[in-house]
């Protein structure tokens, strides 16, 4: 397969749209990449972006997707999507999500903050916030929803030991709560109860 190189920035597709390279089909219109695997094993990444961050005290070192609107949009909106969809006979043995947000840390990581998932809403000089503003929104859909609302679990948190100190802690001292979660809110830790069995 000839290999083809974009060196600097790339203002434009002339000459490549309509163009397969390996398995990479590029168009211009609509900036649309489509790519296709058939292996039945090992892990497939259709796009890589690699950044090495080598100067101490710089900021970033992330790639952004950036929508800017001035006018009244449709029903939705978003800067970044992220879909996947099981056919009818599709699944996934482990755990499939729509979006990973995956971080390691090292001994380097004795002072600053981290987290895999940062929310993050700017409010500006009179910004007003519609008819419901809140820092997640989460939604189902489709015929099956009972299915979930039955059998589903709203948070699945893994890997983590009951005991005194620990971000789950369990004991008598919690009344009829079963366990509580430790939980850091303007800047003081609050541990949150939950129950074993149904409240009635």
């Amino acid at each position: 397969m000839a290999r083809t190189t974009f060196t600097g920035p790339v203002k434009s597709l002339n000459g490549f749209e309509g163009t397969t390279l390996g398995n990479f089909t590029i168009t211009e219109d609509g900036n649309t990449i489509t790519t296709t695997n058939t292996a039945t094993s090992g892990t497939y990444q259709p796009l890589v972006v690699s950044t090495t961050m080598s100067g101490a005290g710089a900021d970033g070192g992330r790639s952004k997707f950036d929508m800017t609107t001035n006018v009244a949009l449709g029903s939705f909106s978003n800067a970044l999507k992220a879909e996947v969809t099981y056919g009818a006979t599709g699944r996934t043995t482990g755990l499939g999500s729509a979006f990973v947000a995956e971080m390691t840390l090292s001994a380097g990581t004795s002072s600053g903050t981290y987290a895999p998932l940062e929310l993050e809403l700017n409010m500006p000089t009179g910004a007003s916030t519609g008819t419901l503003t809140s820092f997640i929104h989460a939604s189902m859909q489709g015929a099956a929803v009972a299915t979930m609302d039955t059998n589903g679990r709203f948070i699945n948190l893994v890997g983590v030991t009951a005991g005194a100190g620990k971000m789950w802690k369990t004991g008598t001292t919690l009344g009829t709560a079963a366990g509580a979660l430790r939980c850091r809110i303007a800047g003081t830790d609050y541990w949150l109860p939950f129950y074993a069995a149904e409240p009635t």
